[in-house]
């Protein structure tokens, strides 16, 4: 719990709101006793909330819950600018430095684009994989031979990361690391919620 509650602390004087579980059940149960009751939930693209089974609580507590990940393609781009709209919006980050820097890559954009700006307030959920002790090229790092690599093999994609755990940009005819950002500071006018978890989850 050591490195956890000092990556919080690092993000708090990032400007960051940081919580930390031991579980989580528990970090799941803040979640629901956080929320306004009855508002709608734009989800991002995330393992960690899947794992948790954040979606059937959240159903289950009377929120409506937007996720691209239950339509079929051809509704998926409509969703995504509802769910980026949403009042509330829950993802998570690819890695975050024990200096409190968040860095998310991204195929599409929605995700980060949602942490920037339009939902007012957004939870990060991060598991204790996820936190790395050097800066922005150790994030960087983890990304592209943990993240890539898993979420390439989930997609069923043959990109090089998939077959070898190493990115070749050159050979890569379906890439999904578009996009990269590192927050440095949390978004200014709206609420940014990072909730760190004691246990391995997500990619």
């Amino acid at each position: 719990m050591e490195k956890l509650e000092k990556t919080a602390a690092a993000l708090r004087r990032r400007g960051f709101e940081a919580v930390v579980f031991e579980t989580a059940k528990e970090a799941a149960d803040y979640l629901l006793s956080d929320m306004p009751a009855g508002e709608t939930v734009g989800f991002g693209g995330c393992m960690t909330a899947k794992q948790m089974g954040l979606e059937t609580l959240l159903r289950a507590a009377g929120h409506k819950v937007l996720w691209h990940w239950e339509v079929e393609p051809a509704e998926r781009p409509a969703l995504l600018h509802e769910a980026m709209n949403a009042p509330l919006y829950v993802c998570s980050a690819n890695a975050v430095t024990e200096d409190g820097l968040m860095v998310q890559i991204d195929g599409t954009g929605n995700r980060i684009a949602a942490m920037c700006y339009g939902p007012g307030t957004v939870y990060v959920l991060i598991g204790r994989n996820k936190i790395v002790s050097g800066g922005y090229a150790q994030a960087v790092k983890r990304i592209k031979e943990v993240s890539c690599p898993l979420n390439a093999r989930r997609f069923q994609l043959h990109n090089p990361c998939a077959e070898t755990g190493r990115c070749n940009p050159a050979e890569c005819e379906k890439p999904i690391c578009h996009v990269i950002a590192s927050f440095e500071r949390a978004p200014n006018g709206k609420r940014t919620q990072v909730i760190l978890i004691n246990e391995s989850l997500g990619y």
